[in-house]
Formats: C-alpha cells, sequence, structure tokens
C-alpha cells in the first residue's frame, strides 16, 4: 500500500506533467462510467482560499471525465482558467458547465511557469483538489464530484 507521500507525490508529478504546455482544453466529455449527471443551471463557480500570496497565479483546471481526473490531463479538462492570485481567496467561474460531473484540480503558479514546482517530492507550490481533505488526500472522480454549483477548495502549501 502506498504511502501519503508516495501518494501525494504521484498527483504532484502527475499535475506538474500535464499542466506543463497547458493550454485551454477541449470541452469533449467522454468516459461515462461511474457518472451521476448533475445539473448547474448557471455553471460552476468554484472559490480556492488559502491562497498565501499575491505572486503569479492560480490555475483552475475542472473535469468532467474520470481518467482526465485522475491523470490530470489538461487536455481533455472541461474548464480551464488561470486566475491572478490574490492572498486569502480567488473566485473561477465556468459559466458554461452546467451538467456534470465535475471534479477540480489547482495548483498556485507562483512563479508563471505553468507547472507545479517541485523540490524532490515536495511541491514548492499550493496544490488543490475538490473532495480533499488535507494535504495528503488523493481524492477519486466520485469523491470529488460537485453537488453544489458554488464550492470551495483549499489550498494546501507543503512548505
Amino acid at each position: 500500500m502506498p504511502t501519503n507521500t508516495q501518494r501525494l507525490t504521484g498527483v504532484l508529478v502527475s499535475i506538474g506533467i500535464t499542466v506543463g504546455g497547458a493550454w485551454v482544453a477541449s470541452t469533449a466529455h467522454s468516459n461515462t462510467e461511474d457518472k451521476t449527471l448533475t445539473s448547474f443551471a448557471d455553471g460552476l463557480n468554484i472559490t480556492v482560499e488559502n491562497v498565501r500570496n499575491d505572486s503569479g497565479n492560480v490555475v483552475v483546471m475542472v473535469f468532467a471525465d474520470r481518467d482526465a481526473f485522475k491523470a490530470y490531463d489538461v487536455t481533455k479538462a472541461a474548464g480551464y482558467i488561470e486566475i491572478p492570485s490574490k492572498q486569502g481567496s480567488v473566485s473561477a467561474r465556468f459559466p458554461d458547465l452546467n451538467s456534470g460531473p465535475y471534479a477540480v484540480a489547482a495548483f498556485h503558479d507562483e512563479d508563471q511557469n505553468q507547472d507545479l514546482n517541485m523540490d524532490g517530492e515536495q511541491p514548492t507550490e499550493g496544490y488543490a483538489t475538490s473532495g480533499a481533505v488535507d494535504a495528503y488526500d488523493v481524492s477519486t472522480f466520485k469523491k470529488a464530484s460537485l453537488s453544489n454549483p458554488n464550492t470551495a477548495i483549499t489550498m494546501y502549501y507543503a512548505d
């Protein structure tokens, strides 16, 4: 069974690899397995809390596909946005995402290199996923799926 450090490392490496060449992703939905449709009439509003400073951007990715979420495959994200960082919290609005399920992943790109920076196995920038209860919690798509169109997720920092 993997340790929390190993799980966290896997998540963070996946985010770093896929976000390195980030661009606005396709809105195509695939993999309908394990999905319960959720309707969000006015789209999604995601608040990312616990942002530590005003440096760089907060990158928010919304996934409608279990496999894309598991791999943090930004090319298959249903929504992608970079928001100027603000200490405390930032909000992302996705008005066109109204028929989920959706799961969210985010990171604090303090140096604006479109990559989650690492020092060995430890991230040096913040990261977040919907459904996570702490920095070492690796949410499944089902656990991370949003039930509320106005959702807050917490940014975690390893240092």
